[in-house]
């Protein structure tokens, strides 16, 4: 199954796994355009443009019926010059991450603005499940703000150390039953009331943390090796590789290809509960499996 192809000479913005009875990726390598690939094969299924109306245009209601994939999922998300748009699997709510960050819930039509009291620093990332509508926002003094839909849960301090050279990044499993956070230097694992399960340093800098739907598996890229590491939900690694080697035992789906260049890091990434782990590097994308990269031996008990 792994693939590679060279979509872009620009880089890809990001990637999406979409369920559904033909899995799909999404590549974006615009803001507002997407092709979709067969998820097994790499075939080529369709490129759409997504382009963005007003939000106040009497059009709007037909741009968002139109963010669908060729396989019938809604797509996760979808950037716009107004706002990010987070949607449910079954789009039938949707988080809006305005300027400024206001944050609006729409719930079949109707808009509620969600109050993050005391907020004292800008959010530096946001994320929503997909079946619940959970929903996670870091922000810059390392509060994470829950909130269940339009139900403040409150807000915690994860004690992660916060700048602006920070790689911040949080995700969320399916139902808000685990969060993963991380400020690059630190991984978190908070569950939905926003108690601190388990906390792990690493020895490298984590350019991107993201988990499977189901939580049980999270991915981090290094940017300064290249090097992807799988963890499961207990923060112990389980498998790594380095990207490059990834790329070259995929097989290549065009004739004539380069490779990106040797020292270009891993930028999006995404895995599915299957293990299937889709990334980039520069305008290249690979589709790979957790059977790919390299067992580590897991820690055992001395007698």
């Amino acid at each position: 199954m792994p693939w590679r192809i060279h979509l872009t000479n620009q880089a890809i913005q990001n990637l999406h796994i979409l369920p559904g009875k033909q899995p799909l990726l999404a590549a974006w390598t615009q803001r507002d355009r997407a092709t979709y690939f067969d998820l097994e094969t790499g075939v080529e299924v369709s490129e759409h443009q997504h382009k963005a109306v007003s939000r106040q245009s009497d059009k709007w209601a037909e741009f968002l019926a139109s963010l669908v994939a060729p396989n019938g999922a809604h797509l996760p998300y979808v950037r716009t010059a107004q706002a990010a748009l987070y949607t449910t699997y079954d789009g039938k709510l949707r988080l809006y991450w305005m300027p400024a960050d206001e944050l609006l819930l729409e719930l079949e039509g109707k808009e509620v603005k969600l109050e993050i009291k005391n907020l004292k620093a800008p959010i530096f990332a946001l994320v929503l499940d997909q079946i619940m509508g959970v929903i996670a926002a870091l922000d810059g003094k390392g509060k994470l703000h829950l909130f269940q839909q339009h139900i403040s849960v409150g807000s915690f301090d994860l004690k992660l150390n916060l700048n602006e050279d920070s790689q911040p990044s949080l995700a969320i499993a399916e139902g808000g039953s685990l969060i993963y956070a991380s400020d690059g230097r630190e991984m978190v694992q908070v569950d939905n009331s926003g108690k601190i399960k388990k906390r792990q340093a690493v020895h490298y800098f984590i350019g991107r943390l993201v988990c499977s739907p189901d939580g049980k598996r999270f991915v981090t890229s290094d940017p300064e090796t290249g090097v992807i590491r799988v963890y499961d939900d207990e923060l112990q690694p389980t498998h790594q590789r380095h990207a490059l080697d990834l790329l070259q035992d995929a097989a290549q789906l065009q004739l004539i290809a380069d490779l990106p260049p040797f020292n270009a890091a891993p930028g999006s990434l995404v895995i599915d509960n299957k293990g299937n782990i889709a990334f980039n590097i520069s305008g290249v994308v690979c589709v790979t499996t957790l059977k790919q990269l390299d067992a580590l031996p897991r820690p055992q008990p001395l007698l």
